[in-house]
């Protein structure tokens, strides 16, 4: 049975990114993954960087790289709210690639001044961003 159409707005602080009507959600959550449907039980959930997969109501699929932030639904509407949300054509891919070599330097150096969660953090989005743009 499919479900019926509910709305999804993925919003940072700086843009809409996506606002529509869908079938379903999966979005990484700091304990990992989830899904959403139209009539799922109010929730709420901070967010890790990730893949958010959209399945919009005319059937066609949408990832978007999102990092950070929270969701929440009362199963009529989500509210993705992200530090960083892109389509994969908005990816910069060599931005990403750059990110990534100095990422894994800065985790190979492991002088006492580099902030390694920092830098592990900076090699996840940018690892995800290569992969959701198909150049990695």
């Amino acid at each position: 049975m499919e479900s019926q159409p509910f709305t999804l707005d993925v919003v940072t602080l700086k843009r809409v990114v996506f606002s529509e009507p869908i079938q379903s959600v999966v979005a990484p959550g700091t304990v990992g993954y989830f899904g959403i449907l139209a009539g799922h039980t109010p929730f709420v959930s901070s967010l890790q960087t990730g893949i958010t997969k959209i399945n919009k109501s005319n059937g066609e699929k949408l990832n978007l790289f999102t990092s950070g932030g929270f969701l929440m639904t009362d199963g009529k509407k989500v509210i993705l709210l992200a530090e960083a949300a892109e389509r994969p054509e908005e990816i910069d891919v060599a931005r990403a690639q750059r990110a990534k070599e100095r990422a894994e330097r800065r985790l190979a150096e492991r002088s006492p001044d580099i902030d390694i969660d920092r830098a592990k953090a900076a090699l996840l989005r940018a690892v995800t961003r290569l992969k959701l743009s198909g150049s990695q």
